[in-house]
């Protein structure tokens, strides 16, 4: 397809597709593109003023011939999925189109300078990702893009293959909730997440997208739409979900529709989307809208349709046009009939349209709310920050009682009994109709700390003084003892012989595993403890706040002089006489079977975790994606790709290493670079280990326990 550039005298410019009409911000004029242009025309000009010329040609007058100002893009998509790419065009100026049938696409009219093009699609591979044109008066041709299927991850699963095992089903914010029937329901959430109910369980499915999704809508069980940013738009048909062209960048917040023939999604800038059964399409709302974000559609029929957002935008679709009306700003809009209909907002906001005017309700909450729901006129819910839930019963708001402080974005149900509410964390939470429950399973406490004996003895422990043991299958919670504060790293020779550390009270803290329970070691008043490891049963180390270091001898622990006061925050050693330290502003320290001593590196910043595979391969991660390597004579910096500040690292071999930190990070060594790795979360990750290259386990914030098991 063709997109095609207007100008204004004063600057600002207008971009449309063949044969629709955009208003120019800031101007009531409208700029329709004529639909007998083809490739080798431009559209030139001022608003009011339309000129045609030949692209890459001259234009003449009084004065004679000068070089054109103007110039025109094209290219082709190809491979896996060719028709109704969108494609956008940013740098000088910004367009978006659609490829056409045979994968063509253009940008005509374009002045002279540099532009950027980028196709927009989920699910696939795009090779480039994308292509910078300068234009100096004549066409560009040949800005070609191939693409291939993406690494689609099973369901629960990240493209790299990292799986939720704690929380069940995922620990994933979850952003948007609809259903077909009480057995037939769907959430969608942050990463592209999508989860389904089936009556008896939830569980992940594949979406074929990181993008964050957040809304979702379909007209049977076998036609579901879910949209989220980028423009993204997914459809379910039953048996799969695929990408679906939308024609834009902007993102999208929600969808709702009459009909399989009749839906709408609505987002940013004031974008509204309308399907018609077999494309998706435009719709010019009015001037009023376009620097709004719109947050919620509903409607009661094909010629009753409501969109609400920010800055007080509410407007209406009779079935021909759209009007606007002014309001508070909302977020969510929902009714059960053309004469009841709520709309909910910031600091406890709800509006209610009795079918001929909207009017404000007390809510007796200042929390925003985001979503609403109702079966009947006197049942309708609405949800929001921290966990609040209000109920109408038909005469007035009242709280009820959450299971949950997780801020709750969507509400949904099938019937007066059978509601569900998702958001913050994975929260899932159902109403029954007689009560709230949580349907989300799993500890929801931090862990900083994975250690394991074998695939089938593993422990996750962290806040609280929680420990959780994989027996292969599942996790469940073990009694941890008098460490009731925070469990900070664990270690062990064998699975009957177990350390753990940390601190209870303010007083650094162990525990000790012997196979059947874990019990408190006397200690002593001793700092905070960071981290512990050993070379054998009978030579373990534990390092903490103000440079303490302790070691166990097989019968007691004991205070050794590190020479430093700084926090101390990971410990490794190849053997008994090559022991490493690592912490607060690049503090590396060398046990040599003797003593402790200081070693020189380039690292400045905190260093919070270290691991190697042999006394010549040590790595040591940190603050700000750094990252240090030892090759048996002197430590250097590594270049990591990431500003993400690394928690932990651990490795099978010098060529198998993983690397673990801040918004879900997950680095990989190969042996030659570091390269990031889809983790399927956002959340920090504090720890991470291993028993082999195909079974390795990362844990972080919320209880998030990851499993890699490609």
């Amino acid at each position: 397809m063709v997109a095609s550039a207007g100008s204004r005298p004063d600057g600002d410019r207008a971009f449309f597709p063949g044969g629709s009409v955009l208003r120019v911000p800031g101007s009531r004029h409208q700029v329709r593109d004529m639909s007998a242009m083809t490739r080798g025309i431009a559209l030139v000009g001022a608003v009011g003023s339309i000129v045609l010329a030949s692209c890459g040609g001259s234009s003449s007058g009084s004065g004679g011939g000068t070089e054109s100002t103007t110039a025109s893009i094209f290219g082709t998509v190809s491979g896996a999925t060719a028709a109704g790419v969108p494609v956008v065009l940013s740098g000088a100026a910004t367009a978006s189109t659609v490829t056409d049938a045979s994968g063509a696409y253009a940008f005509l009219g374009l002045a002279n300078g540099t532009y950027t093009v980028t196709p927009a699609l989920g699910g696939f591979t795009v090779s480039p990702a994308s292509l910078s044109v300068t234009l100096t008066g004549t066409n560009v041709s040949g800005q070609d893009f191939t693409t291939s299927e993406a690494n689609v991850p099973g369901p629960g699963c990240s493209a790299d293959s990292w799986c939720w095992t704690n929380p069940r089903p995922q620990g994933n914010s979850l952003s948007g909730v609809w259903g077909s029937s009480a057995t037939d329901v769907w959430a969608v959430g942050a990463l592209g997440t999508i989860l389904h109910w089936n009556g008896g369980a939830w569980s992940g499915t594949a979406s074929g997208t990181a993008i964050p999704l957040n809304g979702v809508w379909g007209s049977s069980a076998t036609d579901v739409w879910a949209v989220g940013q980028n423009g993204t738009i997914l459809h379910w048909n039953g048996g799969t979900w695929s990408s679906a062209a939308s024609g834009t960048t902007a993102s999208l917040n929600a969808v709702w529709g009459s009909s399989a023939t009749d839906v709408w999604a609505v987002g940013q800038s004031g974008t509204v989307l309308h399907w018609n059964g077999s494309t998706w399409s435009s719709a010019t709302t009015g001037e009023s809208a376009f620097y709004a974000t719109l947050s919620g559609v509903w409607g009661s029929s094909a010629t009753d349709v409501w969109a609400v957002g920010d800055f007080g935008t509410l407007l209406h679709w009779n079935g021909t046009a759209w009007s606007s009306t002014s309001t508070v700003s909302l977020s969510g809009i929902s009714g059960t009939s053309s004469t009841d209909a709520w709309a909910v907002g910031p600091a406890g906001a709800i509006q209610h349209w009795n079918g001929s005017a909207w009017s404000s309700a007390a809510s007796g909450t200042t929390s925003a709310l985001f979503s609403v729901w109702g079966s009947v006129a006197t049942d309708v819910w609405a949800v929001g920050e921290g966990g609040a839930i209000l109920h109408w019963d038909g005469s007035a708001w009242s709280a009820a009682a959450p299971p949950s402080e997780s801020t709750l974005s969507a509400v949904w149900g099938s019937s007066g009994s059978d509601v569900w509410a998702v958001g913050e964390g994975g929260a899932i939470l159902h109403w029954d109709g007689g009560a709230w429950s949580s349907s989300k399973a799993g500890s929801a406490s931090t862990l900083s700390a994975v250690f394991g004996s074998s695939t089938t003895a593993v422990w996750a422990a962290g806040a609280s003084g929680g420990i959780l043991q994989w027996n292969g299958e599942t996790w469940s919670s073990a009694a941890s003892g008098a460490l009731n504060d925070w469990i900070a790293s664990i270690w062990g020779s064998s699975a009957t012989d177990a350390w753990a550390v940390g601190y209870a009270g303010g007083s650094g803290a162990i525990l000790h595993w012997d196979g059947s329970a874990w019990s408190s070691e006397a200690i002593g008043q001793t700092s905070p403890l960071s981290a512990v490891w050993g070379s054998s049963a009978r030579n373990v180390w534990a390092v903490g706040q103000s440079g303490t270091i302790l070691n166990w001898n097989g019968s007691a622990w004991s205070s050794v002089s590190s020479g430093v006061t700084v926090p101390l925050l990971g410990v490794w050693g190849s053997s008994a006489t090559d022991v490493w330290a690592v912490g607060q502003g690049g503090t590396i320290l060398h046990w040599n079977g003797g003593g402790w001593a200081s070693v020189a590196s380039s690292a400045t910043v905190w260093l919070r975790g270290i691991w190697g595979s042999s006394a010549t391969d040590v790595w040591a991660v940190g603050y700000g994606g750094t990252i240090v390597h030892w090759n048996g004579s002197a430590w250097s910096i590594a270049a990591s790709g990431t500003g993400a500040s690394l928690h932990d690292v651990w490795g099978s071999s010098a060529t198998d290493v993983w690397a673990v930190g801040q918004n879900g990070t997950i680095l990989h060594w190969n042996g030659s670079a570091w390269s990031g790795a889809a983790s399927g979360t956002t959340a920090p990750l504090y720890g991470i280990w291993g028993s082999s290259t195909t079974d390795v386990w990362a844990v972080g914030d919320a209880g998030t326990i990851l499993h890699f098991s490609p």
